[in-house]
């Protein structure tokens, strides 16, 4: 007997030296822990022996310290970068990050999207050039700026969602005389004014001028007399007080919370609030894609926050392994599920009817190629300026001339 319970130990003891423990770090902005939370879970299960370590940063902590982390001596395996010169470009210029052609390769995802679709994270080696090259990002989730709105108060205001942005104007005009809050906006974080920007500057730029620009900042001029009339639009609106008084004193958590508490009539933000609108607002919300001034729509939008696979990382095909997990097609309903817009087309019906407008919205937006990226990508200093500039703007302290002055003078370092 003794024998044979020494042997059952030397096979349980051969046995678990053949799964090979590992752990796999990942560093994300706050906003994935819902999908990761699900994701971890699944891949340990299906990979014994390996145990996922997640940790979180809010987005401002996320954008002041990525470049550091991934710097440091021990820096995470798998972590979020940002699209743009401001983080991508610097990470890819010190060679924090590496390459994921291979990888793309082995696990096909180049073909799940359409030709060109990947620009965005697409960069030359020395991370001088953006929008080709190899590719150093990837994402399953596509977000997208667009029109959340109050459904009651349109209704009470005997308004329908516009069809076109002559519509939209005189729907913030019929809300502010009748005492209602317009948009609701939290501006004292300045960000959440660069996706109010991008609409507005959708509605009167083509969108592909806008892109161009922001692939190319100082080969692309941005004093156009289109970007000129968005934006004065922007300014009008902030004299009108469409706004309210006092946006630059909100936080864009705050403002979102006021939203579902029924401030403001329409919130311009992205679709990556479905689920926490959904659950605070229920059948009370809607969702619908910027119309633009000369017909069509527009909107701020690309993949969301890249993946990146750390120079200095231990087991890059185990972080390669675990973002195939995210790109597979087993994963896209699960994304569904959370609230999120899958890149991907789900197998499962939308979650609610917000789900269902949030991604009519994206798919309109998809269908008329009318994705506009975001401002602050253009250049390594454009966050700080665009946002500065931006609540200048809408502080009154700027006119539309000397916003359009500092952003012309920004893409052109």
């Amino acid at each position: 007997m003794k024998k044979l319970i020494i042997f059952i130990t030397l096979i349980l003891t051969v046995f678990t030296f053949n799964i090979k423990a590992e752990t796999l770090r990942i560093l994300a902005e706050a906003g994935d822990e819902a999908t990761l939370t699900i994701a971890a879970a699944q891949f340990e299960e299906s990979n014994p022996g390996v145990t996922i370590e997640a940790s979180y940063l809010g987005w401002d902590d996320f954008m002041a310290t990525i470049k550091l982390k991934l710097a440091d001596n021990n820096p995470p395996d798998l972590a979020h970068g940002n699209q743009g010169f401001t983080v991508d470009g610097t990470l890819i210029q010190n060679g924090l990050v590496i390459p994921l052609d291979e990888y793309a390769d082995q696990y096909g995802w180049k073909n799940l999207f359409a030709e060109g679709s990947l620009a965005e994270f697409s960069w030359s080696d020395d991370g001088s050039t953006w929008g080709s090259g190899s590719l150093y990002g990837i994402s399953p989730v596509v977000e997208d700026v667009i029109v959340y709105y109050n459904k009651d108060k349109l209704k009470s205001l005997g308004l329908s969602v516009p069809s076109n942005f002559a519509e939209f104007e005189n729907a913030l005009s019929v809300s502010n005389n009748a005492g209602e809050l317009p948009i609701i906006l939290g501006a004292a974080d300045g960000w959440p004014i660069i996706h109010v920007w991008g609409l507005i500057e959708g509605a009167f730029v083509e969108p592909e001028q806008v892109r161009s620009w922001i692939f190319n900042a100082k080969g692309t001029e941005f004093k156009t007399s289109s970007r000129m009339k968005a934006a004065k639009k922007l300014e009008e609106m902030a004299t009108a007080g469409y706004f309210g008084s006092d946006s630059l004193g909100i936080g864009y958590d705050d403002a979102n919370a006021m939203f579902i508490n029924g401030d403001g009539v329409f919130n311009l933000t992205g679709t990556w609030m479905t689920a926490q609108l959904n659950e605070g607002m229920g059948d009370n919300v809607g969702a619908f894609a910027m119309p633009r001034n000369s017909g069509g729509v527009a909107g701020g939008g690309s993949f969301a926050l890249p993946w990146h696979i750390s120079s200095k990382s231990s087991n890059p095909d185990l972080a390669a392994k675990f973002l195939a997990h995210l790109m597979s097609n087993d994963f896209v309903d699960d994304l569904m599920e959370i609230g999120r817009v899958p890149a991907q087309a789900p197998t499962i019906n939308p979650t609610s009817k917000l789900q269902a407008e949030v991604i009519s919205a994206s798919n309109t937006l998809v269908g008329a190629n009318a994705k506009t990226f975001y401002t602050d990508w253009s250049t390594p200093g454009m966050y700080d300026t665009v946002t500065q500039e931006l609540q200048k703007l809408i502080g009154g302290a700027a006119s539309a001339d000397n916003f359009m002055d500092a952003m012309a003078a920004e893409s052109i370092k």
